[in-house]
């Protein structure tokens, strides 16, 4: 379901996604929405999703566009994520300062849902990471601001993920 408003600003949409490949274009779509930033919370990171072409196409877009822009992301299975999705390995690695990976700390382990936000303004959402029950908001601030303090709170308890970066002289 999509429904939009017509506003001052850009219109607002508001998804429902019920299978993956729904989830797989809504993370494509909100990370193509992203003009600053983009912050991600995860139990784990879906290969399919994160290992794409589509996808390092899309964040490499958003990072190279300025020297500001930055993506965080916080997963809880790092070292999952250092084997099967190193086409996002390889971007935190050549966009150091730009892309900041972090494992989910202590006082947030066993997290069972995943958020991201772009831009502090759109966001998407899967309460349940078992179930493809999610839902995208577009050009959504009211929406996105809990998603955003939440981020900023679990991001200030995580920790570095050993093995990303090398040394660089």
């Amino acid at each position: 379901m999509n429904t939009q408003n017509i506003s001052d600003g850009p219109p607002t949409e508001h998804r429902h996604l019920r299978s993956r490949e729904d989830l797989r274009s809504a993370w494509i779509d909100l990370v193509n929405s992203a003009r600053h930033e983009l912050a991600l919370v995860a139990p784990t990171l879906d290969a399919t999703i994160w290992n794409g072409s589509t996808m390092s196409e899309a964040l490499a877009r958003l990072l190279t566009r300025s020297s500001r822009h930055r993506t965080r992301v916080v997963v809880e299975d790092t070292e999952f994520m250092l084997t099967t999705c190193p086409r996002l390995v390889e971007l935190a690695r050549r966009f150091s300062d730009l892309i900041l990976i972090r494992r989910l700390g202590e006082p947030h382990r066993g997290l069972n849902e995943m958020f991201a936000v772009a831009d502090r303004d759109s966001c998407l959402a899967q309460p349940e990471i078992a179930t493809i029950d999610a839902t995208l908001d577009l050009a959504a601030p009211r929406v996105a601001a809990p998603y955003v303090q939440r981020f900023e709170d679990i991001w200030s308890a995580a920790e570095p993920v050993p093995g990303l970066h090398g040394f660089r002289l």
